[in-house]
């Protein structure tokens, strides 16, 4: 029983086309080359249609399945046919060839010969048939490169490379096969030549396609270069300053995200500066780190006791854990504290932070994490952000307490106010927690800026915004 190619090994096919036998062929190895971008560019639809990212498709999904129904129906196993069709069709012009060459007999030798040359012209045919099945797969892989899954471009640029690579091979089997044929032959030459080099226009509009996709992702890492390059430039700059100003770096950095804003957020790009304040995309996005959510750890204090690590950075490796047992706020300020460390200092080992309210009740603090804690501070409540929200509330530059301010808190009095707020820290507790003030309601301070009530506080401070 004669075995089919397929149901070989790849290393027996492979050892079959390097064997320097005529079987298998150049049109099963374009057939081969066919099929294999046939199945990347099904792999790409598949993705597409996983259930965790269909709905980024919605709008194309039905025509990537109706595009993939044809590959697998149809496309992929009509080159499957053809890529066992050329090796079995071939080797009969191969036996008449040879059949011919050793006949002594003239007439048997013409007759042979042209026989040779009638199962020649049914091999022309298969190319002709691979080379529109890849010029359907070309097409197809075009469409899923620009609306497909983005992350897997690479496979759709490879399945449509791929298929116009054959389209080529099937070019040169077929201008190859006809100067086999003399002038007698001349009017199925000249129907053939005129199919081969529309084909080949075929070929070349295909092929600037796929170059076209290659420039599409060159352009897009190119786009890329300044914000990588700002970056690098930014980390070798305050890593050696002498006299380091948080801020500044801090600001420099804001600036450089928000000027490279639609690179980073490639869906639902920001539209307002503090939409960029977020601390895990940029430590993910820009500098390359994997990020994640961890249980809690625990490290020995300086008492003996066992203390809840809120963060972990190790920098040779690229990797950032933020505990998850703390707040939503604390976790937020614990990974702007380790995007500090990632760009302000250089730790060739595993690295961790405790948890802002225990760092602050230690005897001593390293200096590295003085300056993350106020790079985190600045970042995720940078100045005029604060600035700008804070007078958008209470309607003024500075909150000083008086008669009019208290009464705006829903008709109290300041001796009501100083009860309450026993303190400036107190009374600055309360703007940054409050919803409401003189009959308005808006999300408070803290919430606007993803911070704990006691980190928008101290920052109000900071910035001389409240009197007692």
């Amino acid at each position: 029983m004669k075995v089919k190619l397929l149901d070989k090994t790849v290393n027996e096919i492979m050892r079959k086309f390097g064997a320097g036998n005529h079987k298998p062929g150049s049109g099963s190895a374009a057939a081969f080359q066919g099929m294999i971008s046939a199945k990347l560019i099904s792999t790409v639809i598949s993705l597409c249609a996983e259930e965790k990212r269909k709905h980024l498709y919605a709008d194309c999904i039905n025509e990537l399945l109706d595009f993939q129904e044809q590959i697998e129906k149809r496309i992929y196993p009509g080159l499957a046919d053809l890529f066992q069709y050329d090796s079995d069709q071939f080797d009969k012009t191969i036996k008449l060839r040879t059949a011919r060459d050793n006949e002594k007999d003239e007439v048997t030798r013409n007759q042979l010969r042209r026989e040779a040359l009638e199962e020649l012209k049914i091999s022309i045919a298969t190319p002709f048939q691979i080379a529109f099945h890849c010029k359907e797969i070309a097409e197809i892989g075009a469409f899923v490169f620009d609306n497909g899954f983005r992350a897997a471009r690479g496979d759709s640029q490879v399945g449509i490379s791929g298929a116009v690579s054959a389209i080529a091979g099937c070019i040169a089997i077929i201008r190859l096969n006809v100067l086999s044929f003399n002038s007698d032959e001349y009017e199925y030459l000249k129907s053939t030549v005129s199919k081969v080099n529309d084909l080949a226009k075929d070929y070349e509009t295909l092929r600037q396609i796929a170059d076209s996709k290659i420039q599409v992702l060159q352009e897009e890492f190119g786009e890329k270069i300044p914000l990588f390059e700002g970056i690098n430039n930014l980390i070798s700059k305050y890593r050696t300053e002498k006299n380091l100003d948080v801020e500044v770096c801090v600001r420099d950095l804001q600036n450089l995200i928000w000027k490279n804003k639609s690179l980073i957020w490639k869906n639902n790009t920001p539209k307002t500066e503090i939409e960029i304040l977020g601390p895990d995309i940029i430590l993910k996005r820009v500098l390359g780190y994997d990020y994640f959510s961890s249980s809690s750890y625990g490290v020995p204090s300086e008492e003996g006791e066992i203390v809840e690590v809120a963060g972990v950075i190790d920098q040779p490796n690229k990797l950032v854990m933020v505990s998850n047992i703390y707040s939503k706020e604390t976790q937020n300020f614990t990974a702007a504290h380790e995007l500090a460390h990632a760009i302000l200092h250089s730790q060739p080992i595993l690295h961790r932070d405790v948890a802002a309210e225990y760092s602050g009740q230690r005897k001593t603090r390293d200096y590295k994490e003085i300056q993350a804690d106020k790079f985190a501070s600045y970042f995720l409540m940078p100045k005029s952000l604060v600035l700008k929200e804070f007078k958008k509330r209470y309607s003024i530059e500075v909150f000083e307490l008086n008669e009019l301010s208290a009464f705006k808190f829903g008709g109290k009095s300041v001796v009501d106010i100083r009860k309450e707020c026993k303190s400036l820290r107190g009374l600055s507790r309360k703007l940054a927690n409050s919803i409401s003030f003189d009959n308005n309601r808006f999300d408070s301070l803290a919430s606007k800026f993803k911070v704990s009530i006691e980190a928008m506080a101290i920052r109000l401070e900071e910035l001389g915004l409240v009197k007692y």
